[in-house]
């Protein structure tokens, strides 16, 4: 299993500004095939700059896969492309 991208990237507004709150797409290549799972995701940071990300999907959401291997890697993929500059504006 690997997160191949996520894109479709949505922001929602939110007056807290140490959270930022989004919606997006993540594609995943699962054993056999690929597939487009619904997302949305928090990027909170604390006083200390530490990130914390909390990342939800949709209700009825179903793949043939762990789900905590599927989140971590979700998770992974969205502090790297945040460490790399991402900041959501796209």
């Amino acid at each position: 299993m690997k997160v191949l991208e996520i894109s479709s990237i949505g922001v929602e507004d939110n007056l807290i500004y140490y959270r930022r709150n989004y919606t997006a797409i993540a594609k995943i290549d699962f054993l056999s095939k690929q597939e487009d799972v619904q997302i949305s995701f928090t990027i909170e940071v604390d006083p200390f700059g530490r990130k914390t990300i909390t990342l939800n999907y949709p209700y009825g959401t179903n793949f043939d896969y762990p789900v905590l291997p599927v989140t971590k890697s979700i998770k992974e993929k969205i502090l790297s492309m945040d460490s790399e500059g991402w900041q959501g504006y796209q």
